[in-house]
């Protein structure tokens, strides 16, 4: 390692005034009835992901509050942390110019720069690795709820170069991070085409409608539209166009339940398989192996559609390797003619309906009962065939793009600990990355 590299903490940066840590607003500031439909975005936990804040919606707060809560105004280059949850702990995030002049959540910590021998990106990368994300992991107090605090994020030991190192590592990264960040804003676009076309045919039924006021359907050719009947009919969901029906979530899906494996036999690392958890669904990259073979395993595969049936229940499109499938996951499968696109649409608002009548103080659960219940709309089969027709490559396109993203993420990781170590110099860094697709 060249002698320009420091090995530190981040308490002493601290204590050398370039650094400043600070935890969110204390519950006693920031209640749920303070929230608003606009104002000042507020940062919470879950919003905290791997080295950058997600695109999800946040809470707000007016004017008002936002002034009172003026010190924990975030500026462009501030550094988030998780400070709670055994799902959280450990994450940390770069504030970007997404919410510059937002607010700290309250389960969060802020990490605030004031040195110019330091790169907010660098450092942000660097707390984002395995090493830093471990750290504060296993170092997280609390056996029910662990909890970081101020004390074990200025414990943490960092590695810096010389600014000028910081920053070509950081550019060569900050390359990677965006071409991942492309894909994933190319599948939300993917899937705002899938979801928009399934509204306007099988929600809206905006072809039916067109047809009785005597018009073309927009965005159809005449083939598609004649498919399309020109009147309603009743149905225990409502008017349904005519000649379709309403029925069971089974016509369209068979359902697949993961199998039981033994905990004891889970690893960190193969041999063996990778094993998918409710946890693993949102980030696709599962955190155990195990070398069992259940007598009633599945296998998830990219494309799948597949539940998570404690917590929250979303449908999400796996886009990870193949994986065992561990209980209290499920899968549905198209069948019939159906699309996944045509599947995962049609449960997302049963699921979210299921959600928000479970009244559980702890975890909510979604059970085989509550599946068998779900009723959903079925149209002709040439009307799901010409659908399916439209959204079966929108689909694979995204699996496509998820695949990718996993392959440039783990180029990452394996890049960014040997850059940040100076194992690996910077000219090797580069060759990797330009050889991959």
């Amino acid at each position: 390692m060249s002698s320009e590299w420091a090995s530190l903490t981040i308490g002493d940066l601290v204590r050398e005034g370039e650094a400043a840590v600070q935890t969110g607003p204390f519950g006693s500031q920031l209640h749920s009835h303070d929230y608003v439909a606009s104002g000042t975005p507020v940062i919470p936990t879950e919003a905290i992901g791997r080295g950058r804040i997600l695109d999800i919606e946040v809470p707000r707060v007016d004017a008002a509050k936002a002034s009172e809560l003026a010190r924990h105004r975030l500026r462009v280059g501030d550094i988030l942390f998780a400070r709670r949850g055994a799902q959280a702990t450990g994450l940390s995030a770069i504030v970007d110019e997404r919410f510059e002049g937002a607010l700290c959540g309250t389960g969060a910590l802020l990490l605030r720069l004031h040195s110019p021998r330091i790169d907010p990106q660098y450092l942000a990368m660097f707390l984002s690795s395995e090493t830093a994300y471990s750290w504060l992991r296993t170092r997280a107090v609390g056996a029910v709820m662990p909890n970081l605090n101020t004390a074990i994020i200025q414990a943490l030991p960092v590695s810096l170069p010389g600014i000028h190192e910081q920053q070509r590592i950081a550019g060569l990264i900050g390359a990677l991070d965006d071409r991942i960040t492309l894909l994933r804003e190319t599948n939300a676009t993917l899937e705002a085409i899938a979801r928009a076309l399934f509204k306007s045919w099988f929600v809206d039924f905006d072809p039916v409608r067109a047809k009785m006021e005597g018009r073309p359907p927009e965005g159809m050719d005449e083939a598609t539209a004649a498919l399309f009947p020109d009147g309603f009919e009743t149905s225990e969901l409502g008017e349904v166009p005519r000649g379709w029906r309403v029925g069971s979530v089974y016509d369209i899906s068979k359902v697949v339940y993961g199998a039981p494996f033994a905990s004891k036999l889970f690893k960190a690392a193969p041999p063996g398989r990778p094993l998918v958890r409710i946890r693993d669904l949102k980030d696709e990259r599962p955190g155990v192996f195990t070398e069992e073979v259940h007598p009633k395993g599945y296998l998830l595969k990219p494309g799948d559609i597949a539940v998570g049936m404690d917590g929250e229940f979303r449908a999400y499109v796996w886009g990870g390797e193949t994986a065992w499938l561990n209980q209290r996951v499920c899968v549905f499968h198209p069948i019939n003619g159906a699309s996944s696109a045509f599947v995962r649409l049609s449960i997302a608002p049963l699921l979210a309906a299921v959600e928000a009548s479970e009244t559980a103080t702890t975890v909510i659960h979604l059970g085989k009962n509550d599946i068998d219940r779900f009723r959903v709309i079925l149209p002709s089969s040439t009307v799901l065939h010409a659908f399916r027709a439209v959204a079966k490559p929108v689909y694979e396109r995204l699996v496509l793009n998820k695949q990718k993203a996993q392959t440039l993420s783990t180029l990452r990781d394996t890049l960014l600990p040997r850059l940040i170590s100076g194992q690996l110099r910077l000219p090797e860094a580069q060759a990797a990355l330009e050889t991959t697709p």
